[in-house]
């Protein structure tokens, strides 16, 4: 039988981690007062593990040095015994070591870039196991999730988002009136007719958009979610997925990640535009086709910290490049930017966006 002792501090991951890495028949959980609500996310995602559970003083060296030699002592001579040195605190990781020392056990460090430290060899591994987005959002309490994949949508969506890009990239219109239909509808409803005061009309439903311009007709678009498209400039979401999801990296790609409250499943939390995950690691992608406010940048900060954890990133990508204050804010907060157009609307490109998303890869948090 193997078995494994944990130590419960502010991040429940490291302990998932060590689980996923060894497969324990038992956990134990050494935790304190402050830290062991974890114990029960973890319960709830390991309902698979035997457990056991102890509180301790998180600074009193000697109780928790007695209390991990308790535990081996009570296994059975033939089993095999690991301690995760990496939760708590400096001194249950002390404890810990000195327990090692003393008796025939080994244990593990996690480190931020997915590797771990075996002890008392010392010896560095790669860690080979691998998450899904279930389990980074289980570990937050968020077991509840909705989302879309590229997959979803049609030939029809992908080809109708370049044509909006196109119409937005050269005809004012495009701005007249998606922000016409913003200022007047909360929810803009399935089908619509409304004109601006310079003589300029948008019409939509059943799947169609038609603009017109002093009743002459200046475009049209036809899609199953042509609205959604158009009027949330969910287009350029879907231009920049259609492009990351080629990312070999990239175990899962997710789009329109909504996550609700836990108390109340009707009112949604937060919206995430693209969620890539590479099994070690997750990448929230915020996309932006026009302004870009500080609150969104906050929202994108408040998102990676909630669902992601110390070691997600989080990835800016605007049609232009963001505002001198919006750049040294995200600067600030580890936040990526990459953008299209610079300088007079220079091109730049999504091609290299695969360059970034492998330089964020590579990234061990700040």
């Amino acid at each position: 039988m193997k078995h494994q002792i944990s130590f419960l501090g502010g991040q429940l991951l490291p302990v998932y981690i060590g689980v996923k890495e060894y497969m324990p028949d038992k956990l134990h959980f050494i935790a304190s007062e402050e830290s062991k609500e974890g114990m029960k996310v973890l319960k709830d995602l390991l309902k698979e593990l035997k457990f056991s559970e102890f509180i301790c003083d998180p600074f009193d060296f000697y109780a928790i040095k007695k209390r991990i030699e308790s535990i081996i002592e009570k296994v059975d001579a033939n089993d095999d015994v690991l301690i995760n040195l990496t939760g708590g605190t400096k001194i249950m990781l002390l404890a810990a070591q000195s327990v090692i020392s003393d008796k025939t056990v080994n244990g593990f460090y996690i480190n931020q870039d997915y590797s771990l430290i075996e002890v008392p060899s010392y010896e560095k591994k790669q860690i080979v196991s691998e998450l899904s987005v279930k389990d980074f959002f289980g570990l937050s309490g968020h077991n509840a999730f909705t989302f879309m994949k590229l997959s979803d949508f049609t030939e029809s969506d992908f080809k109708v988002s370049n044509e909006i890009e196109n119409f937005a990239e050269s005809n004012k219109l495009y701005s007249k009136v998606t922000d016409l239909v913003r200022k007047k509808f909360r929810l803009v409803p399935e089908k619509g007719f409304e004109t601006t005061p310079s003589g300029a009309s948008i019409k939509w439903g059943n799947g169609l958009i038609e603009i017109n311009n002093n009743n002459k007709s200046v475009i049209s678009f036809k899609s199953n979610n042509v609205k959604d498209l158009f009027f949330n400039a969910s287009w350029w979401e879907l231009i920049v997925a259609a492009e990351v999801g080629k990312w070999p990296k990239a175990k899962e790609v997710m789009l329109h990640c909504e996550l609700p409250f836990k108390t109340d499943d009707k009112s949604l939390k937060n919206e995430i535009d693209i969620l890539l995950n590479t099994g070690n690691k997750l990448i929230f992608v915020e996309c932006k086709s026009g302004n870009i406010k500080q609150e969104d940048i906050n929202k994108m900060k408040v998102i990676k910290q909630t669902y992601g954890g110390i070691i997600s990133k989080s990835l800016l990508v605007s049609r232009f490049m963001p505002s001198q204050s919006i750049m040294e804010k995200c600067k600030e907060l580890d936040i990526e930017v990459y953008y299209m157009y610079a300088f007079q609307r220079m091109v730049n490109s999504l091609k290299n966006i695969h360059k970034t998303l492998d330089k964020l890869e590579k990234k061990t948090s700040i």
